[in-house]
């Protein structure tokens, strides 16, 4: 059960409302978001290309395109170190893809996940010296990679690194220092020295403002911009940076482009084509749990590098297979999370910890982190699930707001072979004798109280279904993309009396039909995941008889009473345009049956 609380603002509705012109509504979700001037409200609700900052305030941007510029020339070798997620994986590929275009001898390199782990290691490092290569470029990591950076310069080899992550550091004279390893050039802008006014960009964002960079170093127009776009937005996504600022318009637009023309990439149209997703107009959602997991999954289970040849591929029937090979992995990834998942509840202990920390040998390490975040979601405390990897046990932590699992790590850290993270996620190496000690501390030194776990649903508005209209929401979709840090406006309506409902199990889906008073007028409702919530709620009222025929569909001639909490979306598919009341949570008020309804014979 959640808690429900009613965003309040001291902003003056009215006067936003004539001064930007928008409804009331909006006004209200724009106050809570804390734009209250014409000024803020245009950027955000205009958020364009034109808006990003000048990539050649970036630190060592320039230096960097005339080094990779000396290369090309030379003939040398030069090799693109990625990552195995979608953000490493759109990186290498917008890199790779830029390098190429002028004629560079340039290679890939994905490390195993399992096997090699996050990052630059030593042996791909001479790997990498012995076929030749005189220059590293590495995305979606190398900001830490002080040892490995410093064999590679050994070895005489010259190293960019294009990273997102946070430098390490230490405190000089109580002055707190970056500390960079000895890359050639590093591009990055949460350097303290980098004078690029946005620093939340994720690594394939990163790499598509490096690209249009040196397409202008050489002289040339960027022709792949839409494409890069595309790719870079579906990494922001997936990799959940703030979809605020220079990410946001990132996202509008290469979703935009993206729905303009899905075959913008072949790899992309092709594994567009394997979810049958050709005819919708794609959003964060889509790119985010169904786009993204595919990619995700060929380097939690197989290797990274055939998602990047996947968008690299000119070719139909390469890009066909391996797109069909990414959702088959994908799919083969959610029969395991979802048996994990299972596995899971039935260890918590009994009664539940507040921090609750699982080890489970038959745990593939490269699910750990997902099964985690289930298990959050579902009891709502933080989780640390671990696996017996292939060299120790391996564990991903998640957790809830108000507890910081990387302080919470830190004060236990003499457990750990190492760690890392930050607030709300982090991983662990640990020696499986201290786990029983992990969990035995972290709940000593727990301050989260009873009521800090349970979730809060806040909630922007009262809208009733007739204020729900098709302007409305064509007014809130300016306010998109929405994710971390800019979420989704929701509402509350009370007093609902649902005229149908269909439960589709196998998809863990409900959906509600509500009339609009004193109208014609439906309005449908769609909830997503909570099917079993809703039986328990239901039972509280009847009978099995009774709550048989309504779980079985058979609900016409019942009184139902409900208040819920919705985003107001537009759906539109082939061209088929219609609004729906995305419901996140809900509570049934009374449930009482019609006097005739056990006379019925057809409850159809």
């Amino acid at each position: 059960m959640s808690n429900w609380l009613l965003r309040r603002t001291d902003a003056n509705i009215p006067l936003m409302t004539r001064t930007l012109n928008v409804s009331e509504t909006m006004a209200a979700v724009l106050a809570n978001r804390g734009i209250r001037s014409k000024h803020a409200a245009a950027r955000y609700l205009m958020p364009e290309l034109r808006f990003l900052a000048d990539a050649k305030s970036m630190k060592d941007i320039l230096p960097a395109c005339g080094l990779i510029a000396q290369s090309i020339q030379n003939g040398d070798k030069i090799i693109v170190y990625g990552d195995y997620d979608a953000d490493g994986v759109m990186s290498t590929v917008i890199l790779i893809k830029t390098l190429r275009a002028f004629g560079a001898n340039a290679d890939y390199y994905i490390p195993r996940r399992e096997e090699e782990g996050y990052g630059l290691n030593i042996d791909a490092v001479h790997y990498i010296h012995e076929r030749g290569a005189k220059l590293i470029l590495t995305c979606d990591n190398g900001i830490a990679a002080l040892a490995e950076i410093s064999e590679a310069k050994r070895l005489g080899m010259k190293l960019i690194v294009i990273d997102h992550h946070e430098p390490a550091f230490e405190s000089v004279n109580d002055e707190i220092v970056d500390l960079i390893p000895e890359a050639d050039y590093i591009v990055n802008p949460k350097q303290k020295k980098c004078l690029y006014s946005f620093d939340q960009m994720c690594a394939a964002a990163l790499c598509y403002r490096f690209a249009e960079t040196f397409y202008t170093y050489m002289g040339k127009e960027l022709d792949r911009k839409e494409e890069f776009l595309a790719l870079a937005a579906v990494a922001t996504v997936c990799d959940v940076v703030p979809l605020m600022q220079e990410n946001r318009i990132i996202v509008r637009a290469g979703l935009a482009y993206l729905n303009k023309n899905k075959k913008i990439n072949l790899g992309l149209w092709h594994l567009i084509q394997a979810k049958s997703l050709q005819l919708k107009v794609l959003g964060v959602f889509d790119v985010g749990f169904i786009i993204g997991p595919c990619v995700n999954a060929s380097g939690r289970l197989s290797h990274a590098a055939n998602a990047v040849k996947l968008f690299l591929t000119d070719n139909e029937s390469e890009a066909e297979k391996i797109a069909a090979s990414l959702v088959e992995l994908n799919e083969r990834r959610k029969a395991m999370t979802a048996e994990a998942v299972e596995r899971a509840k039935k260890m918590l202990p009994n009664p539940l910890d507040k921090v609750i920390v699982i080890f489970d040998e038959e745990l593939h390490e490269s699910i750990a982190g997902i099964v985690a975040g289930r298990i959050r979601e579902e009891f709502y405390r933080p989780v640390i699930m671990i696996a017996n990897g292939e060299s120790g046990a391996k564990g991903s932590a998640r957790s809830v707001d108000g507890y910081n699992i990387f302080e919470a790590l830190y004060e236990c850290k003499q457990l750990f072979v190492r760690f890392g993270g930050h607030a709300m996620a982090a991983g662990i190496s640990i020696d499986k004798d201290n786990i029983s000690t992990l969990r035995e501390t972290l709940n000593n030194n727990c301050l989260l109280t009873d009521d800090d776990l349970i979730p809060i649903i806040s909630f922007d508005k009262y809208l009733e279904p007739g204020q729900a209209t098709y302007e409305l929401a064509k007014e809130l979709s300016f306010m998109s993309p929405f994710g971390r840090d800019n979420p989704q406006p929701l509402f509350c309506a009370e007093n609902l009396r649902p005229e149908h409902l269909r439960m589709i199990d196998d998809k863990k889906t409900m959906i509600f039909t509500f009339g609009v008073d004193g109208t014609y007028r439906k309005i449908k409702g769609i909830c997503f995941g909570k099917n079993e919530l809703f039986r328990q709620s239901v039972r509280a009222f009847h009978d099995d008889y009774e709550c048989g025929k309504i779980f079985a569909g058979f609900f016409r001639n019942c009184n139902f009473v409900m208040d819920v909490i919705y985003a107001l979306e537009i759906n539109d598919y082939n061209n088929n345009v219609t609004i729906q009341m995305d419901i996140k949570d809900f509570r049934l008020k009374d449930f009482r049956l019609k006097e005739d309804f056990r006379l019925k014979e057809d409850f159809r």
